[in-house]
């Protein structure tokens, strides 16, 4: 996924939380992310290391 701005990657995935497999990359403003829990079963977005 890439999108331009942080706050739609984020509503993206509010809005699409089952569809989203742990471990996809989104790309934000040419910044890549994974897309991770952060426990309790909430999905985070954490900075891909290369």
């Amino acid at each position: 996924m890439k999108f331009s701005r942080a706050d739609e990657a984020v509503e993206w995935i509010k809005n699409h939380k089952a569809e989203v497999a742990l471990g996809t990359v989104v790309i934000i403003a040419g910044t890549a992310f994974v897309v991770t829990t952060g426990g309790f079963g909430s999905l985070i977005l954490a900075p891909l290391a290369l």
